[in-house]
């Protein structure tokens, strides 16, 4: 049954590596194309980003950041960082980039659950990182020598929560992202900065994009299932 296990997480990992390529291509056509097509409104990401926050009357700084697609929105630092591509730009796909960030910023300012569980999780997973890999072969090697007993299987199924805990970090991720998707869609249509076709236009954007965290959901989960299979199979044959 533990064989079976590994074989179907393996065969998982398969399938959501492809939806993750499937997905990036997805996001790099749709951006492409639609940062070809400018808003008729003219404004620029900039202005779209002070327009946002002027009526929200949120207090964060915006930036220009290097890059392409590494706009993010920092609750750390109340920052808005906005890549260059997009802050000047007045392309459909610029626009809807800005107002999803600020969808974010709007969830901080209203302490949206969901996004401040994302933070906590994500920063107990970061600190669990850098213990993993020592932790899953020190448990390891103390097991294979015999000489770990009940402390090396301790330290396996510990880098198993570690694996779990990113399931998790993915799992909180994805309803937050659509939720900011959500709010920049309606903000768009609620300060009329595009007409019905552009909106639907903006809104294949944001779905291709949202596309990518449920991979990264998939693959995580992936993962998880092979590595507590890998710890069921020492469970079995001890």
């Amino acid at each position: 049954m533990t064989y079976i296990g590994y074989i179907c997480a393996s065969i998982l990992l398969i399938v959501a590596i492809i939806v993750a390529l499937v997905a990036q291509v997805k996001v790099s056509n749709t951006y492409s194309q639609y940062s070809k097509v400018n808003a008729k409104s003219g404004l620029t990401g900039r202005q779209l980003a002070e327009k946002i926050v002027g009526a929200a009357g949120l207090d964060v700084d915006i930036e220009a950041i290097n890059g392409k697609l590494t706009d993010n929105y920092n609750p750390m630092t109340k920052t808005l960082n906005i890549s260059k591509s997009n802050i000047e730009s007045s392309s459909l796909a610029a626009l809807g980039v800005v107002a999803h960030e600020c969808g974010h910023a709007i969830q901080d300012a209203k302490g949206y659950k969901p996004l401040k569980i994302r933070q906590f999780v994500i920063k107990v997973t970061n600190y669990a990182s850098r213990l993993l890999l020592p932790l899953m072969i020190v448990g390891l090697v103390l097991d294979l020598l015999y000489i770990g007993g009940v402390t090396g299987m301790v330290f396996i199924w510990v880098a198993v929560a570690f694996y779990g805990l990113s399931v998790l970090a993915n799992l909180v991720t994805l309803p937050v992202e659509l939720d900011a998707s959500r709010r920049a869609m309606k903000m768009l249509e609620g300060f009329e900065v595009m007409d019905g076709g552009e909106l639907a236009s903006t809104r294949k954007v944001l779905s291709a994009a949202a596309l990518t965290y449920l991979a990264s959901l998939l693959i995580s989960l992936a993962y998880f299932l092979r590595f507590l299979f890998i710890a069921l199979s020492f469970v079995n044959d001890r």
